[in-house]
């Protein structure tokens, strides 16, 4: 019996591949063994299975990047045996799987700020020079460790692949003939299988991943460039038409009036959004507290102690609070195609009360398009790093320092017409967390990290009160006080999973207001801020918004959280996980805060009830936004 060989164009593109499907699951190990704490669930033969099933993910990935090197190593014609033909195919190789190799191994240390893989978004952030380039040197130094893994893996790809080509150089012309081709044929046609991931209907995408592990487990089970690849295929919203219009706005009543005719209580709003200020950080969190000055402004204010962020970065949580929109696609609001909306943001509606309003925040101008969104919000003015116009007080990274540019917002206030509306935005508390040079003695010494950024915010929060107190405008001012999302906890279990991982602190403080001081522990959300602080000046006229005003008592209280195309939607005591519109778990959260015990059997009737409020809520939030009909006078036409 003849012994059946493969051509060695074949060979060595299988040892190729396989090399590079190898380099992937030692990155794999990597991503889990130092984000353990992220997928602590995960044990050896959890991990085993996770790696079987990735393997479908890999492939995918991984032809997809290098079907050009493989559909031109393997054509059947003499010219491919030319040497400068081999070379220029190599190198396409090599730079081709050397861009999938950093991504994924970058996305080590990205991981744990945004809690899903990379996606298509990040070519947007380091389209912005300025911010890519200004945070590039921190980030190399903070996260050392990659950029080593980096190297070391070029490095052993790069010798490794040259191995092979020595081992398998192409001597022998390709023939032109019916096997040649039927073989070239079978390849490509095994190569498409391997990117659509197999035979099934529809070609393999993220959701996919859901049917293999749960929803925290995703970003183990697939890769950054599959993720990547992907996100570049994202649509517009779809509408949803589940139950009628009728249906949804009398279960959600959209557009809200809670004090009709009645006289404005204009005083100032300020809107204060701390960066990354976890609950786990201050004293209601139940962990050591690092924030002494919030906490002290707690027991004179209106503290909702069971609060919820609607999303984990920055660019989501800044509209959820100022505009009444959570996180609903992968994209940005403010970049998203319905960033051109007509919406009833606290801006645009303070100012039918004449209020005057700005934006503060210490980063440069530009930074993830706050200055845009500010725009599009109502805000009268922007203020970042170019007003201060100091550069003394840069922090080398993101911005000003918090200390002097919260002094630079009171002196701002004070030169305003009340009454005005500002929000004031933070950034001293966020990666790599360095604080000024003075400050580096006994008080800060002993802490490290995010404690660090944390504790020196919170210094700097207590001396824009000092300041803040002895103004004119003061008394007549509310506070209203929370983050922009919540912070990994490193090594606690719940901080870092399920509903903990959006907790946040929301507290109102107006000073002499004896109404405004106190504990809730009803449900909040960042969306619920735009319609309670109009209900607390007695806004007179209607509006439009998501949320509901924690000051109306006859309100059905939620949460709602979405991370890629995973969402979870906290009602009462339960907690309601989705993949697209599809219900993947129920969990009883006063007993199983973690969230590991699915109870969406046992529990049908409650189900059932608190799964219709989630639909009607998602197709409030899809068809208003896809129509934009967020506004009080684009809703009712």
């Amino acid at each position: 019996m003849s012994k059946i060989s493969l051509p060695t164009p074949y060979r060595k593109v299988i040892f190729q591949i396989g090399l590079v499907l190898l380099i992937y699951q030692c990155s794999r190990l990597f991503f889990f063994l130092i984000n353990q704490v992220c997928f602590a669930q995960v044990d050896v033969w959890h991990y085993l299975y996770i790696l079987v099933s990735s393997l479908r993910f890999d492939a995918s990935a991984v032809f997809t990047l290098n079907l050009p090197y493989i559909v031109f190593m393997l054509l059947p014609f003499a010219f491919v045996h030319h040497k400068t033909y081999q070379k220029a195919i190599h190198i396409w190789f090599l730079i081709s799987n050397t861009f999938g190799f950093i991504f994924d191994i970058a996305d080590i240390a990205y991981f744990p700020f945004v809690r899903k893989r990379m996606t298509a978004e990040v070519f947007h952030l380091i389209g912005k020079k300025s911010d890519f380039v200004d945070l590039l040197p921190s980030y190399l130094s903070k996260f050392w460790y990659v950029s080593v893994l980096i190297v070391l893996y070029m490095l052993l790809f790069i010798y490794v692949s040259h191995k092979i080509n020595q081992r398998y150089k192409v001597l022998e012309s390709p023939r032109l003939n019916i096997k040649s081709i039927l073989i070239f044929c079978i390849t490509l046609l095994l190569s498409i299988l391997c990117i659509r991931g197999g035979l099934q209907l529809k070609p393999l995408i993220t959701g996919n991943a859901i049917l293999v592990v749960s929803n925290d487990e995703i970003p183990l089970l697939v890769n950054t460039p599959f993720s990547i690849i992907h996100s570049f295929e994202e649509k517009k919203l779809v509408p949803i038409h589940d139950y009628s219009d009728q249906t949804v706005n009398e279960l959600l009543h959209p557009i809200k009036n809670y004090h009709h005719h009645q006289k404005p209580n204009t005083c100032n709003v300020v809107l204060i959004l701390l960066e990354s200020f976890g609950k786990g950080y201050t004293s209601i969190g139940g962990r050591k507290s690092y924030t002494p000055f919030l906490d002290s402004l707690m027991q004179k204010s209106y503290v909702y102690t069971n609060a919820f962020a609607n999303a984990y970065r920055s660019a989501d949580g800044i509209p959820a609070c100022v505009a009444g929109i959570p996180n609903f696609m992968d994209e940005p609001f403010a970049t998203s195609p319905y960033s051109t909306n007509t919406i009833d943001a606290l801006p645009v509606l303070l100012k039918n009360l004449n209020y005057q309003s700005t934006f503060f925040h210490g980063g440069t101008n530009g930074t993830m398009n706050f200055d845009v969104f500010a725009k599009s919000a109502g805000f009268d003015a922007y203020k970042g790093r170019k007003e201060f116009n100091n550069e003394q007080e840069y922090d080398g990274t993101w911005g000003i320092w918090d200390e002097p540019f919260l002094q630079f917002t009171v002196s701002e206030m004070g030169n305003m017409k009340q009454p005005f509306f500002t929000t004031i935005f933070t950034l001293s508390s966020h990666e790599p967390f360095a604080i000024p040079a003075k400050y580096k003695h006994a008080d800060f010494a002993s802490l490290k990290g995010i404690e660090k950024g944390i504790s020196y915010s919170d210094r700097a929060l207590q001396r824009f009160f000092a300041s803040a107190a002895k103004t004119n405008w003061y008394k007549n001012t509310l506070f209203v006080i929370t983050a922009d999302h919540n912070f990994i906890a490193n090594n606690d279990t719940y901080y870092a999973n399920t509903m903990g991982l959006y907790a946040i602190p929301v507290l109102f403080f107006k000073p002499g207001d004896p109404a405004l001081v106190g504990r809730n522990s009803t449900l909040f959300q960042q969306i619920d801020i735009l319609p309670t602080i109009l209900d607390y000046i007695h806004y007179p006229k209607d509006f439009f918004a998501f949320g509901k005003s924690a000051f109306d008592t006859t309100r059905i209280a939620f949460a709602f959280n979405k991370m890629s195309e995973f969402e979870q939607m906290r009602l009462n005591n339960f907690v309601l996980a989705y993949h697209d519109t599809s219900t993947t778990a129920m969990y009883d959260f006063n007993t199983d805060s973690l969230q590991k015990k699915n109870i969406i059997v046992q529990q049908d009737s409650t189900f059932r009830q608190y799964n219709v409020y989630y639909k009607a809520f998602k197709q409030l939030l899809y068809n208003s936004i896809i129509n934009n009909k967020q506004s009080a006078s684009t809703f009712q036409k």
